[in-house]
């Protein structure tokens, strides 16, 4: 298995950061598609939605994800938002990130039904 950069993000955060993120990563999971303003959104333009936490202190953080195939959430990027505007950075690493994972599950479909 590779890397896992959001959970790492998320382990790095100092404990109450870290349950108020999981507590709204549990929130996704229950609310599934549902889930809407304040707590999720899709970003305009884009093929992901963010997860919007608050955490203790007034500090924002997001977590982008989009739904694959269906039937489960890929949590693709989190950061701590900083500035009003989301940084062109973290949209590119996270739209990079979708592209790869959505190739490297075409390839194992691919593999699977010539197997």
């Amino acid at each position: 298995m590779g890397r896992v950069p959001v959970k790492e993000f998320i382990e790095a955060q100092d404990v109450k950061v870290r349950e108020k993120l999981f507590a709204d990563l549990e929130r996704l999971v229950r609310e599934n598609v549902r889930l809407g303003a304040p707590f999720a959104r899709k970003l305009a333009g884009r093929e992901f939605w963010e997860l919007r936490t608050k955490a203790p202190g007034d500090d924002i953080y997001r977590t982008f994800y989009f739904a694959f195939s269906g039937r489960k959430f890929v949590l693709l990027h989190a950061f701590q938002k900083k500035s009003r505007k989301t940084p062109k950075v973290d949209l590119e690493l996270t739209e990079e990130r979708m592209k790869d994972y959505v190739e490297r599950s075409e390839k194992r479909r691919s593999k699977k039904s010539k197997g």
